[in-house]
């Protein structure tokens, strides 16, 4: 039996296929599957092209796929989308065995393993997603670079814009942050760093979220604005939560299990300090991820299939399984 596990994104899609046991199929990467930044016709290419893939690892065909659970960028947003999607998917799969979501689902069904709770989303953008004892879930945040996404990579990427140039201009006193970007990208002048983000980065969501290690790099020393900046981001991460506890019907007597993913939480401390600071009043557990995001979708796709028993069994033979793919 194969269970098929989708974690969609901006810049890459994971496929996993899983059996009843928690063994790894097969597994493969392919772009991006956010139609809003890569087109209508791309995203049929990706799921298509992933699904085919990894199917022909496990020696099946795609028809043999038992159930599967598709994460997808947008999903839930927008109706012509989501009829996209949903066609999309009808064409390749060809039957009702399947459940499209949003990708936030699949980074809760990794952190959490499908268990109750809330799972924050921090990577090119930002979202939250929680899902209580009844079942019964609820999202907030994931509008977008240009309505939300505030704590995000892109969200770092604009504050440190924001900080260089009024380094550099003398609104702000000069930190490690002006002197990381200056050897960084080799500015000879201020005012290079126009050309920077203009034509060099294009502006570009992905390309301005990729600045984010740099404010990292600067917290990392100490550097005031830096770590400031890093305190705003929890506390805008901690505001989903919050509205996620009162949204849900959590048991009043047990503790909330709040997990996490994306890039931004490869900063560690930096984020996961002020966060729990900020979280200090709530009845909540930051606990770390269990799995990722993709194997969380595979195993999301069993358990909707109704076949999913051992469940801690199944559980640490993923988590095998993830070490050894290196994932």
């Amino acid at each position: 039996m194969a269970y098929l596990g989708v974690d969609g994104g901006g810049t890459k899609t994971a496929f996993m296929l899983i059996d009843q046991t928690g063994e790894v199929l097969a597994y493969d990467i392919k772009g991006g599957s956010n139609y809003l930044q890569i087109g209508k016709e791309v995203i049929k290419d990706v799921l298509s092209e992933g699904i085919l893939a990894v199917s022909k690892q496990a020696g099946i065909n795609i028809n043999q796929i038992n159930f599967a659970f598709l994460g997808i960028p947008c999903y839930g947003e927008d109706k012509e989308g989501d009829q996209l999607i949903e066609e999309t998917v009808a064409g390749i799969l060809l039957g009702d065995n399947y459940v499209i979501g949003n990708d936030v689902e699949a980074g809760w069904a990794g952190s959490l393993a499908c268990k109750p709770g809330i799972n924050i989303v921090a990577g090119t953008g930002s979202i939250g997603y929680g899902k209580d004892q009844q079942g019964k879930s609820e999202r907030c945040g994931g509008w977008g670079c240009f309505l939300g996404d505030e704590g995000s990579a892109y969200w770092l990427g604009k504050k440190l814009i924001k900080l260089f140039t009024k380094e550099a201009d003398g609104r702000l006193e000069k930190t490690l942050v002006y002197q990381i970007i200056r050897d960084e990208y080799e500015l000879q002048n201020d005012f290079d760093f126009i050309s920077l983000i203009y034509d060099r980065l294009e502006c570009k969501r992905e390309k301005i979220a990729a600045l984010a290690p740099l404010l990292s790099q600067a917290a990392r020393k100490a550097d005031k604005f830096a770590v400031s900046i890093f305190d705003e981001a929890a506390k805008e991460l901690s505001l989903m939560v919050k509205f996620l506890i009162k949204s849900l019907d959590f048991p009043t007597d047990q503790v909330i299990p709040v997990s996490y993913s994306g890039g931004v939480f490869k900063a560690g401390e930096l984020i996961l300090s002020p966060l729990s600071k900020h979280l200090s009043l709530e009845p909540v557990k930051l606990v770390t991820p269990l799995m990722q995001p993709v194997t969380g979708a595979a195993l999301y796709a069993l358990d909707l299939s109704g076949n999913l028993s051992n469940y801690k069994e199944i559980v640490a033979s993923l988590k095998k399984e993830e070490k050894a793919l290196c994932l």
